[in-house]
């Protein structure tokens, strides 16, 4: 599965990394997550 992220959501991806690292991480995990299994998990 290819990730793309909109510019925006880039944006708001790198802010995360330089703000508040339990977040990033909430985000890395759900991105993982999603894709393992797009229909199931965490995400839904």
């Amino acid at each position: 599965m290819k990730l793309t992220f909109s510019t925006k959501a880039w944006e708001q991806y790198l802010y995360w990394q330089t703000t508040d690292k339990r977040i990033l991480k909430r985000i890395n995990l759900l991105i993982k997550d999603i894709q393992r299994s797009p229909t199931e998990g965490i995400g839904k």
